[in-house]
């Protein structure tokens, strides 16, 4: 991680943080795994840790697919020890600390349409099986600063997102950003007008005046971006299943 990740953040609007290591990237796949099989105890559905990557192999219907992914219950309580190493990362807190002049967050799941949708201490898990096996597992172009399903005009303060996956870190996998996007003062005509994701997703024409990248990460890094970064449609372009966690900080004195 570079020193100037401060001004690197403020340049692009994201940057790459070690967050994690290989025990705790293991303890979160192991949650989510607990987690899915008890979304769909009552279907006979039995997956292994060490199977997570193979998920696409699978014979699951479209059905139980949809239970184990939807966004109401994509999402299980974090340890305490993870929470820990998110509230004391150095890097995390110094470019908040500048991005919002003070350090108080609390880490919540935005992950329903609902009035009350943030759960704290609550992340959000992901599950991508490759494009060529199916490609509705993905969601288009949006900003976090439309969390909820509504439209947030100037809360550019209220939250930034950590995206860290725990199979695949390849540029094939990776998430798929607009680097420098966050500098754009996005107009809400440009959102298309669907009810499809919890995110307000941006029309084609739009996107298409946008650069994209998708950065390479090591096990244990992760993506730490601003709200008003226009990311997503990020196809698994890999021949294994893509398995991430969305976290979002926010703002406590918002």
């Amino acid at each position: 991680m570079r020193k100037d990740s401060v001004r690197f953040f403020e340049k692009n609007g994201y940057c790459i943080i070690n967050l994690f290591n290989s025990n705790q990237i293991s303890d979160l796949k192991e949650l989510i795994v607990n987690k899915m099989n008890y979304l769909a105890k009552d279907l006979g559905f039995n997956l292994k840790s060490k199977d997570i990557k193979k998920y696409h192999k699978f014979k699951i219907s479209d059905e139980t697919h949809s239970l184990l992914t939807k966004h109401s219950t994509r999402n299980f309580l974090l340890s305490s020890k993870i929470r820990k190493k998110i509230i004391l990362n150095k890097k995390i807190l110094k470019i908040i600390k500048k991005y919002w002049g003070h350090t108080k967050f609390k880490i919540k799941w935005v992950g329903s349409l609902s009035a009350d949708p943030l759960k704290q201490n609550f992340t959000g898990f992901r599950i991508v099986r490759p494009k060529r096996v199916s490609e509705k597992d993905v969601g288009g172009e949006h900003l976090d600063l439309h969390y909820g399903g509504q439209v947030h005009k100037n809360a550019y303060k209220a939250l930034v997102t950590i995206w860290c996956p725990l199979e695949g870190f390849s540029e094939k996998f990776s998430l798929r950003i607009s680097p420098k996007s966050h500098l754009t003062k996005h107009s809400v005509q440009a959102v298309s007008k669907q009810k499809k994701y919890v995110s307000r997703v941006f029309k084609k024409n739009y996107i298409n005046k946008f650069f994209f990248h998708r950065p390479r990460l090591k096990k244990g890094q992760v993506i730490f971006f601003h709200p008003n970064l226009i990311h997503g449609e990020s196809f698994n372009f890999g021949k294994q299943t893509r398995v991430s966690i969305d976290l979002r900080i926010f703002n406590e004195k918002l």
